[in-house]
């Protein structure tokens, strides 16, 4: 009985120092998130900003993240301090390669991921016969520069609605699907 007692405590204990050392073999890769990009004539909603803000930082952060880290999100001040001027003030609405590679090199991160939005219009207006109708339309373009490989990933959707004003209408919605859709095509990088 205490022999099996024995194999089983140092079959465990076995086993978990095992477990434990393969979790440690890998390297935490590094991500810079630029602000989300468009151009100076667009005038965006901040609640859609903010939504695609934090799409793009659920996408790096894993469950159990705070025990075993594979990505180490670049501090936002760092990102904007390596962004050219122009960007920094978001006036430039054309993200391209190069830019995603020049800020790869200055933070030193494995991957670098951008999104521009192209379009972008919300209007609410009465019908002829007193309906509140909705629309909205919305172009945005995501970039990912993977550093160690050198591969560039560019996807870009867009979405028109114009009907009810009801929930899947409003540009917040249709930000959020649209973004999940694009970073559904994005490599994982893991």
């Amino acid at each position: 009985m205490f022999k099996k007692q024995l194999f089983r405590i140092v079959l465990f204990s076995w086993l978990f120092l095992i477990g434990s050392h393969t979790c440690f073999a890998y390297d935490v890769q590094k991500v810079a998130i630029l602000p989300v990009l468009y151009s100076h004539d667009i005038s965006i909603n901040k609640d859609v900003e903010k939504i695609i803000t934090n799409a793009l930082v659920r996408k790096f952060h894993m469950p159990l993240s705070k025990i075993i880290t594979f990505f180490e999100i670049i501090p936002e001040a760092d990102v904007l301090a390596a962004l050219p001027v122009q960007l920094q003030e978001k006036k430039k609405s054309k993200i391209d390669n190069n830019l995603l590679a020049d800020v790869g090199g200055k933070l030193n991160a494995d991957i670098v991921i951008a999104v521009e939005i192209k379009a972008y219009r919300s209007d609410l207006r009465m019908s002829w016969n007193g309906d509140r109708i909705r629309d909205t339309d919305l172009v945005m373009k995501i970039i990912s520069y993977h550093r160690p490989s050198g591969k560039y990933t560019e996807e870009q959707d867009h979405e028109f609605y114009s009907g009810a004003d009801i929930p899947w209408g409003q540009p917040e919605y249709i930000a959020d699907h649209m973004i999940d859709r694009l970073l559904s095509k994005i490599p994982n990088y893991r």
